[in-house]
């Protein structure tokens, strides 16, 4: 047996073996993908049950007084097109607040609007904690926590 044919024989084992280490991994992908069902990862969701109360719309022409804005993942607020909420309160700036869910706790910022955002009739400074039942006040719209 020549040289070349010894190598030629070893370069044939290496490829087989590479070839068959590609299949695998490719088949194992393809068991993940099937195995989830194409489900693609979301965003965070709340684990509890939470909602937003409309109380007063406001100059909002879209909300409807004691409806319910389920809340499943962070809500922006503000007279924007682009926010969750949109507000057409002339005190309302573009980015007013944010309502941030992490696990079971709601949270609200404000986004440094001119007229500020009221928590239970407080002007609040930054970020606070929800509770069941706290009241918020953007502009002339009141919203209640509903956990």
């Amino acid at each position: 047996m020549s040289f070349s044919k010894m190598i030629a024989g070893i370069f044939g084992v290496v490829f087989i073996i590479i070839l068959y280490v590609i299949i695998y991994y490719a088949l194992k992908i393809m068991y993940r993908d099937v195995k989830n069902g194409g489900k693609k990862r979301r965003p965070p969701i709340a684990k509890g049950n939470f909602g937003l109360e409309i109380i007063n719309s406001g100059e909002g022409k879209d909300l409807k007084d004691g409806s319910i804005i389920p809340i499943r993942s962070d809500l922006t607020i503000g007279r924007k097109d682009d926010n969750s909420i949109v507000l057409g309160d002339p005190h309302v700036s573009g980015n007013h607040a944010k309502i941030i869910v992490r696990n079971d706790l709601l949270f609200i910022e404000d986004l440094n609007s001119t007229n500020g955002t009221f928590l239970n009739g407080s002007k609040l400074n930054g970020k606070a904690k929800l509770s069941n039942k706290d009241e918020i006040m953007i502009g002339t719209a009141v919203f209640k926590i509903l956990k």
